[in-house]
C-alpha cells in the first residue's frame, strides 16, 4: 500500500496573516485618522498628543492588542513644522490605549530653536488633542534651559507645556524649584505658581542671590523673571522684600541688569565688616545694575520714601541715586534727619562719596546742642539752633556749611541774617555777607524796670566775621548799631561777646571806627572813633585832636572834646578839661539851659 504523502494544512496559517493584516490596517488607519484630523478644531493644521501617566504593563492594563517600534508622528502649524513626536516602542491595548516607552517630544519655535522633552514613558490620544509624558521629564533648550520634573502634559491647541508637580530648573547662572509649571512654547514664557526657590550665580563668583517667592513669570526672549507674593531676595548682608519684583538679566543671564519692586518695599544693607546697617522702605523701587560685579548705576524710589543708614534718616516721597554723578536726590517735602540736626526743603541732593549735601526751596534746619561738645560758632550750647534760607550747601569732610538767598540763623534772642552765611567748624568762625543784621539780646533786664523785656542791640553791616575763639564780631561797610535809647553809625565796628556757654551770647562791648556818629533823643554826636560798654550802657566818643563833639537839639548848647562819655541809662554826658571831668544832663527838666552837676574826678 503505497505510503500517502504528508498534507500541508495552510487555513489556519492564512487565518493568522490575514488578522496581522487586518490589524495593521486598523493601525495605519488610526494615524492617518490623526493626521487626517489635525487642526480641524480651530482651522489651522495641527496634531493632536495626549501622554498619560505611565505605568508597567500590568494585568490591569487589559490585554495587549499591537505593539510596535521606532514610533514617530509631525505635526505641523500654519504650514510650519510644531511638533515630532519618537518613541522607541509602542504597546496598544484594549480600549484604545497606547503606551509610549523612552518617549521623545521634539517642540519647534518659530525663530527655528528648538525645545527637546524626554520622558521614561507617555501615553496619547487623538481625540484629547494632548500629551502626557512621565517618569524623569526633561526639559532641555538650545538657550541653555533644563527643567526636570515628574509628569508633564503637552497641549498642541494652546502650544502649552505644564504640569502639577514639583519642578527643577537651571538657565545660565539660575537654578531653582517650584511646585507647577505652565510654558507658553511659542511666547517662550515660564510660569511657576508655587514655591518658587531662585539662586543667581555670577560669572565673578560671589555669594548666590536667592529668592523666595509664591510664583514665578519667567520670559526668555527678554531675559526677565517677574516674581510676587511676599518676594524675599538676599545676597549675603543684603535683602530685598516685595510684593512685586521683576529682574532683567544680561543674555548669559549670569548678571542682573535691571529690579524693578512694588508693593511695601523694604531694601537693606547689613552692617558687615564695621559698617552701619542701612535700609530703604517705599512704595515701588527700580534699579539699574552695570558692569560684572553688579554695582548700582542707577535706583529710583517713589511712594513713602524712608531711607536709613547709621545715625541718618531721609523721609521724601521719592528717591533717585546716580552712582556716576555721585548724587541722591530726594523731592517730594524731603526731610533729612540725624542724631542732633532736622534739615527740610523743596529739593535735597546728596552726593555720598564726598559726603555733600545740597537744599534747595525754604530750606529750614535745626539743630541741637550736642551733649558736652562745643556750640555752633556764634552761638551758646544751651539750646537748639535754628536756620532759614532758600539754599544750603554742607560739606561734611570740611565742616563747612552755606546758607544763601534770605539766610536767616538764630538762638532763642539772638539772631543773624544776610544774603549769605558760612559757617565753618574747622577754624570756629561765622561769615556773614550782604544786608547783614546780627540781633544780640540783654540778658540783664533795663536799669529801673525789672519786669521790662530785655534790650536788643541790633547791628547792621555789609559784612560780618565772627570768630569764635576770640568772641569777637567784626562788621564792614555802612555800620549801625541800633538801640532802644541810642544809634551809633561808623565804617567799622568790632563787637566783643560773651564766651559761649549754656547760655545764649551777649554782647559785651562794641569798638566803632571811622567816621562815627551817635544819635540819642534830641541829641548827636561826632567823633573818629567810640566805644560801647554794655554792662555800664556808656558810650564812649573820642578823637585824639579834641574834635569829639556833642550836640543837644533842645538847647542848641555844643560839647567837644577828646572823650565825650554817654551815660545812657542817666541821659547825661561827662566832658573832660582842665580843671576836671563835668557831667552835663542833655534834657533838663523846666530850665531852657542844662544843668550843671559838681565837678568829679570820676
Amino acid at each position: 500500500m503505497a505510503a500517502e504523502p504528508h498534507g500541508v494544512h495552510l487555513r489556519p496559517h492564512r487565518a493568522v496573516s490575514a488578522l496581522r493584516i487586518a490589524l495593521l490596517v486598523v493601525l495605519c488607519g488610526i494615524v492617518l485618522a490623526l493626521v487626517a484630523t489635525y487642526g480641524e478644531r480651530r482651522g489651522k493644521p495641527q496634531a493632536e498628543i495626549t501622554v498619560a501617566p505611565a505605568a508597567p504593563a500590568t494585568p490591569g492594563q487589559g490585554p495587549v492588542v499591537d505593539q510596535s517600534e521606532q514610533f514617530k508622528i509631525d505635526g505641523s502649524r500654519e504650514g510650519r513644522p510644531a511638533f515630532t513626536l519618537e518613541a522607541r516602542t509602542v504597546t496598544g491595548y484594549a480600549g484604545d490605549r497606547k503606551i509610549l516607552h523612552d518617549v521623545h517630544l521634539i517642540l519647534h519655535e518659530d525663530d527655528g530653536a528648538e525645545l527637546q522633552v524626554s520622558g521614561d514613558e507617555g501615553q496619547f490620544d487623538a481625540a484629547e488633542r494632548r500629551a502626557r509624558l512621565s517618569g524623569n521629564v526633561v526639559i532641555r533648550g538650545q538657550d541653555g534651559l533644563s527643567l526636570s520634573t515628574g509628569t508633564l502634559y503637552y497641549d498642541t491647541d494652546r502650544d502649552v507645556i505644564f504640569t502639577g508637580d514639583e519642578v527643577t530648573f537651571s538657565l545660565g547662572g539660575l537654578e531653582g524649584q517650584g511646585r507647577g509649571l505652565n510654558y507658553l512654547v511659542g511666547d517662550r514664557q515660564i510660569k511657576i505658581p508655587d514655591q518658587v526657590r531662585l539662586e543667581v550665580r555670577d560669572a565673578a563668583g560671589q555669594s548666590p542671590l536667592t529668592i523666595t517667592a509664591g510664583d514665578l513669570m519667567a520670559a526668555l526672549r527678554d531675559n526677565t523673571a517677574v516674581f510676587t507674593d511676599d518676594v524675599r531676595l538676599v545676597r549675603g548682608t543684603q535683602a530685598l522684600h516685595g510684593n512685586y519684583v521683576k529682574l532683567s538679566f544680561d543674555e548669559t543671564r549670569h548678571n542682573l541688569t535691571g529690579l524693578s519692586a512694588f508693593g511695601d518695599v523694604v531694601a537693606t544693607l547689613g552692617g558687615a565688616e564695621g559698617r552701619e546697617r542701612s535700609e530703604l522702605r517705599s512704595d515701588s523701587l527700580t534699579v539699574r545694575f552695570g558692569g560684572s560685579e553688579e554695582s548700582i548705576d542707577e535706583a529710583d524710589a517713589s511712594g513713602g520714601c524712608r531711607i536709613l543708614s547709621g545715625l541718618y534718616t531721609a523721609r521724601s516721597t521719592s528717591a533717585r541715586f546716580h552712582r556716576a554723578a555721585d548724587w541722591v536726590e530726594l523731592r517730594g517735602e524731603p526731610v533729612l534727619l540725624t542724631g542732633r540736626d532736622r534739615i527740610a526743603a523743596q529739593e535735597i541732593d546728596l552726593h555720598p562719596d564726598q559726603r555733600l549735601l545740597e537744599a534747595r526751596g525754604d530750606v529750614r534746619t535745626v539743630s541741637l546742642p550736642s551733649a558736652g561738645g562745643s556750640a555752633m560758632p556764634g552761638f551758646g550750647s544751651g539750646s537748639a539752633i535754628s536756620f532759614q534760607a532758600q539754599h544750603l550747601r554742607a560739606d561734611e569732610n570740611a565742616h563747612r556749611a552755606v546758607y544763601s538767598g534770605a539766610a536767616r540763623a538764630w538762638q532763642e534772642g539772638n539772631s543773624i541774617q544776610a544774603d549769605e552765611i558760612i559757617i565753618e567748624e574747622v577754624i570756629r568762625q561765622l561769615h556773614a555777607a550782604g544786608n547783614v543784621m546780627a540781633r544780640w539780646t540783654d540778658a540783664r533786664p533795663v536799669a529801673g524796670h525789672p519786669s521790662a523785656r530785655p534790650a536788643v542791640s541790633a547791628i547792621t553791616s555789609r559784612t560780618m566775621v565772627l570768630d569764635d575763639t576770640r568772641s569777637l564780631a567784626s562788621y564792614r561797610g555802612d555800620v549801625r548799631l541800633t538801640r532802644p535809647d541810642a544809634t551809633l553809625t561808623s565804617d567799622a565796628m568790632d563787637a566783643t561777646l560773651s564766651a559761649a556757654g549754656d547760655r545764649g551770647r551777649e554782647l559785651r562791648r562794641v569798638e566803632a571806627t571811622g567816621s562815627v556818629a551817635v544819635k540819642r533823643a534830641g541829641s548827636y554826636g561826632t567823633a573818629r572813633s567810640a566805644e560801647y560798654l554794655s554792662d555800664q550802657d556808656l558810650l564812649i566818643l573820642r578823637d585824639e585832636e579834641g574834635l569829639a563833639e556833642v550836640v543837644d537839639i533842645p538847647t542848641g548848647r555844643t560839647m567837644k572834646g577828646r572823650t565825650l562819655t554817654f551815660d545812657l541809662a542817666g541821659d547825661r554826658i561827662l566832658t573832660e578839661s582842665v580843671g576836671g571831668r563835668t557831667w552835663i544832663t542833655l534834657t533838663p527838666e523846666g530850665k531852657d539851659v542844662p544843668s550843671v552837676e559838681p565837678k568829679t574826678r570820676h
